[in-house]
């Protein structure tokens, strides 16, 4: 069950998870066949991507990447996010670390990943109106985030004109971060780098 968003009363959220129209049953429809096949595509459960196939270390700090049963972004909760963005994080650092490159992340792309999981972690859940554990889309999230950044602009134009640009950062790094594309990426580095370790390393903060 996805949550619907009261993040701000002023922000319209009529585009996230609208309720599907029901067509009533004395409807005629000229074209039945793909009335039925295009019912049959919005009602359809959104599949998993990036299920994990591969062998891996079964206790791993990057654990919550190796999901054999893939991810659903558009109904998962905010803590199983963070424990995907937590796993790619360290696994960035730890790589980054045995490579013997002891620079700073900031600067980069998980620079902004640092930044999204410092927006997780401050979420007032009760003025949210759901909790951390609650399945909700995240992409949709954070897309409400710029709306609502967007409106407070618009009431005040000076204080919140930054805001707006970092909301837009963060979805962008959650778009990212929530692509096929990136998971299976990092699901192979992560396997990769285990592989290349012969002891455990010592679990830090990237």
């Amino acid at each position: 069950m996805t949550i619907n968003f009261n993040i701000h009363q002023a922000v319209s959220l009529t585009t996230i998870n609208q309720p599907k129209t029901q067509i009533a049953p004395q409807q005629q429809v000229t074209d039945t066949d793909a009335k039925i096949e295009a019912e049959a595509e919005a009602e359809a459960e959104p599949e998993a991507i990036a299920a994990f196939t591969g062998e891996a270390q079964k206790s791993s700090p990057y654990s919550a990447l190796l999901n054999p049963e893939g991810f659903d972004f558009s109904n998962m909760s905010i803590n199983e996010f963070k424990g995907i963005v937590d796993a790619v994080r360290k696994l960035e650092s730890d790589t980054q670390r045995a490579s013997g490159n002891t620079e700073s992340l900031r600067g980069t792309f998980w620079g902004d990943v640092m930044d999204v999981k410092g927006s997780l972690e401050g979420i007032n859940f009760q003025n949210r109106g759901f909790s951390s554990s609650d399945k909700i889309d995240i992409t949709a999230f954070f897309e409400l985030g710029v709306k609502e950044a967007q409106q407070m602009r618009k009431e005040h134009p000076r204080s919140f004109s930054k805001v707006v640009g970092y909301a837009r950062s963060s979805l962008s790094t959650v778009e990212k971060l929530t692509s096929e594309s990136f998971i299976k990426e990092y699901q192979a580095k992560a396997v990769e780098f285990l592989k290349s370790q012969d002891t455990p390393l010592i679990k830090t903060q990237a």
